[in-house]
C-alpha cells in the first residue's frame, strides 16, 4: 500500500465545509491519499488518464481514502468534502 502521487493541491472552504482538490499523477490498486481532513463526506476522482477498462473504487477512514483500481492504474483529478 502506497500513497497515491499528488502532484498539485488545492484547499478551499465551501460554506462551512472543508473542500481538497488534487491532481493525483498515479492511482494503484490499494493506494491510499491522505487529504488532511478530519472525516470524509464525500469524494471522487475525474480520470485523465486510464486504461479504457480501469475501474475505480474505494472506501473512507478518517481522512484517509483508500483506492480499490481494477485493471491497471490511472491519473485524475481528486475532490474531497468533508471536516
Amino acid at each position: 500500500m502506497a500513497e497515491a502521487t499528488v502532484t498539485n493541491r488545492t484547499d478551499e472552504y465551501w460554506g462551512q465545509k472543508r473542500v481538497v482538490m488534487a491532481d493525483l499523477a498515479s492511482i494503484d490498486n490499494a493506494d491510499t491519499w491522505t487529504t488532511g481532513l478530519q472525516s470524509i463526506e464525500f469524494w471522487a476522482v475525474m480520470p485523465t488518464a486510464a486504461a479504457a477498462t480501469t475501474q475505480l473504487g474505494g472506501t473512507v477512514s478518517g481522512g484517509t481514502i483508500t483506492f480499490a483500481v481494477e485493471s491497471g492504474s490511472l491519473a485524475g483529478k481528486g475532490l474531497a468534502v468533508g471536516s
